[in-house]
């Protein structure tokens, strides 16, 4: 079946021409250019191979397909290129990722490092870390940010305790690494993925992470796995993380998980993530690996802020000149069709304490405010057992809604980014209509097709 006949593919969200993507990687603006590497499957729909594809975008609305960037080549990284981070010195770009190597039913890790002077040609280095004695080979996903005093990375790991753990390294030039600690130990289950710390302000520190579980041998249990943050303050001279709060959800929806961040030439701190979490049954069953031998996307680019005492993720400005016009709705209830399934819905509210309905392409996804008892739920179809599952969140106040749609995924941002919920979904190309209630008077809900 051909592409152009996909009800299904994207127009402004980065996912494979073939195989199967997931974690982004290595995000960073290098030469006036954005770098959107990511995991890579390029043989498959299953997650049996891993190396680094690549996005470059100048606006990050318009992309391009570079196809390989890193691949699984030699000794230390033969059984995978796992996920990694990337910065710039010294107008070079360097990329940290795990090399995964499984012998005799045992897994080893190294934390791997490869250069670039152009953004096309990846030299590999000799220098890489083997993972410290008091961790498990569960060790993977370096992140790196320039300290005020050292380069720092961050891994996420097992203790051989099997408790999942954030561990430090310091170096001074990027290629020889000193392990220092565990950096963070609270509430990870027993492994953490994909970790990431940022300065989001002079007094707030964020912790991003991944808490899994991990089946035990022979289980039929599935991993289970989610994204989380905590809000603290990382001391340089101690080389520790302090919080008092718990984890938090990043993200309220079906679909989100490994978020990376990087800072762009506008001093925005730019968060993305790979939009799934799907079972291996939704995978097998999903309609882009049935139809059209690929799968998955990452969500959008979201600005970080912290404000009022919480993270707000905001959907970068850039995505307006998607906009082709504005329509206007103001009647209490309306109906109306849309142009496609890429659109962005837009209401702010002035009556923020009452109920809003709203029915998005024949009520594939459906979002329902509850003003009495302050919870907004937002709703769809599974598409392996075709029953309708809901996300809820609570929230006081509906005070603005923001929508993106792009034919099979969905990002709401709630009150300015105070709360997302990102998600799959999967309809056909004359799905539609659109219905909503509750609008009152004064209010409008605007609709912009892209």
């Amino acid at each position: 079946m051909k592409q152009m006949n996909n009800p299904y593919k994207l127009a402004y969200h980065i996912e494979p021409a073939t195989g199967l993507l997931n974690d982004p990687n290595g995000l960073i603006k290098f030469k006036d250019t954005f770098y959107f590497f990511h995991q890579w499957n390029r043989f498959s729909t299953d997650h049996s191979y891993k190396e680094w594809g690549l996005f470059t975008s100048n606006d990050m609305v318009h992309w391009s397909n570079h196809g390989s960037a890193i691949i699984p080549d030699r000794d230390i990284d033969m059984n995978g290129v796992y996920s990694g981070s990337a910065v710039e010195h010294d107008e070079k770009m360097y990329l940290y990722y795990t090399g995964n190597v499984k012998k005799d039913m045992k897994r080893k890790s190294y934390q791997c490092i490869s250069i670039s002077e152009d953004g096309r040609t990846f030299i590999k280095q000799a220098n890489a870390i083997e993972t410290p004695d008091e961790y498990t080979e569960n060790f993977r996903d370096p992140k790196v940010w320039k300290g005020t005093k050292n380069w720092w990375m961050i891994v996420g790991a097992q203790t051989k305790e099997l408790k999942g753990a954030v561990a430090l390294f310091s170096s001074e030039n990027l290629l020889e690494w000193n392990y220092e600690n565990i950096l963070h130990d609270v509430g990870l289950d027993n492994m953490c993925e994909c970790p990431d710390l940022i300065s989001i302000n002079e007094d707030i520190d964020i912790l991003l992470c991944c808490p899994q579980k991990i089946a035990e041998v022979g289980s039929t249990t599935q991993v289970s796995s989610y994204s989380a943050f905590l809000a603290g303050k990382f001391n340089e001279d101690s080389q520790s993380f302090h919080t008092d709060m718990y984890l938090e959800l990043m993200d309220q929806g079906f679909d989100f998980y490994a978020p990376q961040t990087f800072m762009d030439n506008q001093g925005r701190r730019i968060v993305v993530a790979w939009m799934s979490r799907m079972t291996d049954e939704e995978e097998l069953l999903c309609p882009t690996n049935k139809l059209f031998n690929y799968l998955h996307c990452l969500t959008l680019p979201r600005v970080l802020t912290w404000e009022d005492n919480m993270l707000k993720q905001k959907p970068i400005t850039e995505l307006k000149k998607l906009r082709k016009k504005k329509e206007q709705y103001d009647l209490p209830e309306n109906t109306f069709e849309l142009e496609s399934g890429h659109f962005e819905i837009h209401l702010i509210r002035t009556h923020t304490h009452s109920d809003f309905d709203i029915q998005l392409r024949n009520k594939a996804i459906t979002i329902n405010y509850n003003s009495k008892n302050q919870v907004l739920f937002v709703e769809r179809e599974n598409w392996v057992s075709h029953k309708r599952e809901y996300k809820s969140k609570q929230v006081n106040q509906l005070k603005s809604l923001q929508l993106y749609s792009d034919n099979s995924t969905i990002e709401i941002f709630i009150n300015d980014g105070e709360s997302v919920f990102s998600m799959r979904y999967f309809t056909q190309e004359d799905d539609l209509t659109v219905h909503y209630k509750g609008l009152k008077q004064g209010e409008i809900l605007n609709y912009f097709p892209f």
